[in-house]
This record gives C-alpha cells, sequence and structure tokens, in this order.
C-alpha cells in the first residue's frame, strides 16, 4: 500500500471522525477533538488521538464515552469514507495540548517572576540572576570577535599573519586595482 495513499485516507479518517464526534449524543464525549490519525500499513486499524478540554476527571470520561460510541462511530465512518475495509479505532488520549498549556503556563510565570524581579532583588525567593553578557557573569559573555573573525576560525590571511583587510596578495587596496 502507496504511503501517500494512506497519509490522505488517515487525514480523511481525521476529518470525517471530527465531524462524526459533533454528532455523538453522549455528554462524556463533548469537547473532544481529532488530533491525528495513524493507519496500520494493511489500513486495518487507526489509532486515533484525542484532544480533551479539561481536567484528568473530564479526559477519563471523555475517553469511557469514546468508547462506548466505538461502534456507531464506526458505522458512521463507514458510511461517511467509502472503503472496503472501515478500520478497528484505538482511540488514545493525545497529552500534547495539555503539555504545550502547561509550558505557556511556565513561561508566563517565569516572565512575571523576572520582570519582577527586575530591580535589585525585588524580594523574590531566588537571588536576582546576572544576565547573560552582562559584567557580573563573565562565563556567559561571548568571546571578543575583531572585524574579519570567523568566529574564532583563523582564516588563511591571519594564519599567514596579514591583516585580513589587505587581501590576498597583502598589498592592501591601492595595490589591488
Amino acid at each position: 500500500m502507496s504511503v501517500k495513499r494512506r497519509e490522505r485516507v488517515a487525514e480523511a479518517i481525521r476529518e470525517a471522525l471530527a465531524e462524526i464526534l459533533r454528532r455523538v449524543k453522549d455528554p462524556r464525549v463533548g469537547m473532544a477533538g481529532v488530533t491525528s490519525v495513524e493507519l496500520s500499513p494493511d489500513m486495518r486499524h487507526a489509532r486515533v488521538r484525542i484532544s480533551v478540554i479539561g481536567d484528568d476527571e473530564t479526559r477519563r470520561r471523555t475517553m469511557e464515552g469514546l468508547e462506548r460510541a466505538r461502534g456507531f462511530i464506526r458505522s458512521e465512518l463507514g458510511r461517511a469514507i467509502r472503503l472496503r475495509h472501515v478500520p478497528e479505532l484505538d482511540f488514545r488520549l493525545d497529552e500534547s495540548a495539555a503539555y504545550s498549556v502547561r509550558i505557556a503556563q511556565l513561561l508566563r510565570e517565569i516572565r512575571a517572576r523576572e520582570g519582577g524581579s527586575a530591580g535589585a532583588g525585588a524580594g523574590g525567593d531566588e537571588p536576582a540572576r546576572p544576565q547573560p553578557g552582562s559584567p557580573a557573569s563573565p562565563a556567559l559573555e561571548a568571546p571578543e570577535s575583531r572585524p574579519g573573525d570567523a568566529g574564532g576560525v583563523a582564516g588563511p590571511a591571519e594564519a599567514a599573519g596579514r591583516d585580513p583587510a589587505e587581501g590576498a596578495s597583502g598589498e592592501g587596496e591601492e595595490g589591488a586595482r
């Protein structure tokens, strides 16, 4: 089976399942969204990643509702997409949305803490850390660079002991004309 065909069918299944989930009457399936569908090579099994907005209890109830409605969802999928065999559906909770929300929350907390402690020790629990490149943190300073310096890598002119601005002939700009 072609990988491209399998990807197209998986995308069609994802779109159809998103529509079908809106029609499921089970109240536990309320705020569920289909994030991805992975098909087996023979297209008989589909792993469906579900994203649920809410706490752990809401996620657990939603997954129970999906398991109970699996037969209805599969039969509706067979009506929506014409395939010889409608794949068996394996619903999996997708934690990536919750993970990204948690990361965003942590970043906001860090920014608020750094914004509030930007003054001289604004009373936070931690001492104010020096910013990279400040004189108080010499280990984090960037090495000094000169014009023509390629990040500490010596070019052919520098290796020969000449100024790189002089050019390859070593005569400077006047002799290069």
